[in-house]
């Protein structure tokens, strides 16, 4: 089975945690997922985690936390993909990667990124992309 590569975003501002919903009808393969998140002067570590939830009841199927956690006023980036390590600190960018396995979500089934400590869930800024290939099942 294959299918198109679908380019998904969300950049609304004053949030830290976002996802996205597998459309009715549709299969995504899971194959690049990017993160922004702008921290607020609110001291805490942010724990910036990818969640798969089912459709019936929110269930959590699959978790995995970033390697290292955002302290406050800083710009980090988060990178998750096939091919990619799984890095245990930032980079001298603020570049921090993660392996994704390439699941395949059924409808309903939702993509969550977001931080899990929730320090300033709704001040900090967090950007979310995610690139999936979308087959039809």
């Amino acid at each position: 089975m294959e299918g198109a590569i679908v380019y998904n975003s969300d950049v609304a501002l004053n949030d830290s945690n976002k996802d996205f919903t597998v459309p009715a009808g549709k299969v995504w393969r899971l194959k690049m997922l990017v993160g922004k998140l702008i921290s607020t002067a609110t001291v805490g570590n942010r724990q910036m985690q990818i969640v798969i939830k089912d459709a019936a009841a929110g269930n959590v199927i699959w978790t995995k936390n970033f390697g290292q956690v955002q302290t406050a006023s800083l710009t980090r980036y988060y990178y998750a993909a096939a091919d990619l390590p799984n890095d245990a600190a930032f980079d001298a960018s603020g570049n921090i990667r993660a392996q994704l396995y390439q699941w395949e979500i059924p409808a309903g089934w939702v993509i969550q990124l977001w931080d899990s400590a929730a320090i300033a869930a709704a001040a900090d800024d967090l950007e979310y992309r995610l690139i999936v290939e979308e087959l039809r099942p």
